[in-house]
């Protein structure tokens, strides 16, 4: 159907209408040059609505009988309809209209596109109160969530917790969405004045979220206490005068962060070092020259750093045993390191390996036979599902404890586990429990 083909035409609407008001259905309508029938008109289109009353029903069946016109459904022209809304002229008149009803349905429609929604959001008015401390912000925040959240027909009820919009941060990635959502009121307020910790974990996500705007950071760092700076420190893409911003307030939770940088500016590591050089070796972004100083210096710290080349890796084998547990603790130790260290046999590297969630299955099934790292190779999750089951007829409850902790332990196994009363909390904690009872026995995601 073209609304081009019904311009300077009339329709017969039989019933109501569902996504749009009869003020906006008409006015929809009044765009495209359409009409609604009256008695004496012939119309060139028939919708069926919702709530059809008996004699619609019958008029209804009496005009597919006569083929007077064409059929289609509210939903396909309401649809149609709002996919040729003109955005800027609507935003325009809501905002001349102070109409929060209006604005309300709107926000509420599932035909209007994803863009038109966010600049909707942005002129909604909360009236100084969170998401869901009255029903019309119930209603839109619920709304927001229900058009982004994935698999939304699969979590029922989430649109109405404070938890769906942090685990709708968690899925998307799109910035327009992600910064229209921290410019909400609610969440500005609970910025500037402080908050309950369910939307306090809104926040927390959005300082860690990737595609957060440097003007929100900025504002969490002026703002915010200093748990919300350290997260804010801990970003990647964070901006050398945000860094230093930090730095400058002198506060050991926010430095200590810092250090754990790893695009941490070169000029502050070093005002650092004194006291977070370990803490700064470990995760800077290296280059040659720093690599050199912290070779020198703190051998044992540098060697987790995990953006240790191929070459520095190779130097780094080369020092001590303890050295050498601390490179094969390293999630980025390339794979011939990795086989070179198993090979030394060592108890200390040994330990580190079966640890290490990036050391390859085959070697951690090699190690099976070393009762000492067995925990260590029960809670790993990257232990191949043959040496778990093999750990599992362990007597050691230090052993059992790790099986029922390990996410990929085999949910057969988990099953067993569960039994024993000492094991049965820790797999009920298991998220890889959680996520196969959901998956096989409620069918969620």
């Amino acid at each position: 159907m073209n609304l081009n083909e019904l311009r300077g035409n009339t329709l017969l609407l039989l019933g109501k209408t569902r996504a749009l008001s009869h003020e906006e259905f008409l006015l929809q309508l009044g765009a495209h040059d359409i009409a609604l029938a009256d008695g004496g008109d012939t119309p060139s289109l028939i919708v069926e609505g919702r709530m059809m009353n008996p004699l619609e029903v019958q008029s209804r069946d009496e005009l597919y009988a006569a083929k007077t016109a064409p059929f289609c459904d509210i939903d396909t022209l309401e649809r149609l309809l709002c996919a040729h809304i003109d955005a800027a002229r609507l935003t325009m008149s809501l905002k001349l209209s102070g109409d929060r009803e209006r604005l309300l349905g709107y926000l509420q429609n599932p035909y209007i596109d994803d863009a038109l929604f966010l600049k909707l959001i942005g002129m909604y008015d909360w009236g100084g109160e969170g998401f869901f401390e009255n029903d019309a912000n119930r209603d839109v925040t619920a709304a927001l969530i229900v058009r982004f959240y994935d698999h939304i027909e699969r979590n029922h009820n989430v649109q109405y917790a404070n938890t769906g919009l942090m685990h709708l941060l968690a899925q998307r990635s799109d910035p327009e969405l992600i910064n229209t959502i921290a410019s909400l009121a609610p969440l500005q307020k609970a910025l500037r004045e402080g908050c309950d910790p369910s939307t306090r974990k809104i926040i927390d996500a959005l300082a860690g979220h990737p595609a957060t705007s440097d003007a929100l950071l900025r504002k969490m760092v002026e703002l915010g206490d200093d748990a919300l700076r350290s997260r804010v420190a801990l970003r990647e893409d964070l901006s050398a005068e945000l860094q230093q911003k930090l730095f400058a307030l002198k506060e050991a939770t926010l430095h200590a962060a810092l250090a754990q940088n790893p695009a941490l500016d070169h000029r502050i590591a070093l005002e650092m070092e004194a006291d977070y050089g370990d803490r700064i070796a470990a995760h800077i972004a290296l280059d040659e020259p720093l690599f050199e100083r912290y070779y020198e210096t703190r051998p044992a710290a540098l060697a987790v750093n995990p953006t240790l080349t191929l070459a520095m890796q190779r130097r780094v084998y080369c020092l001590d045993d303890s050295i050498q547990a601390a490179l094969a603790s390293n999630p980025a130790a390339a794979e011939q390191i990795v086989m070179l260290l198993y090979e030394t046999n060592k108890p200390g590297v040994l330990a580190s390996l079966a640890a290490n969630p990036a050391t390859p299955a085959e070697i951690l099934g090699k190690m099976g036979w070393n009762k000492k790292i067995h925990a260590s190779l029960a809670l790993n999750p990257a232990s191949p599902p043959e040496l778990l089951e093999s750990l599992a007829v362990s007597e050691d409850v230090e052993v059992l404890t790790a099986l029922a902790k390990n996410p990929n332990t085999p949910a057969a196994l988990l099953y067993q586990l569960q039994l024993d009363k000492r094991l049965e909390r820790y797999v009920m904690e298991n998220p890889g429990f959680g996520a196969h009872i959901q998956r096989e026995n409620i069918g969620w995601l």
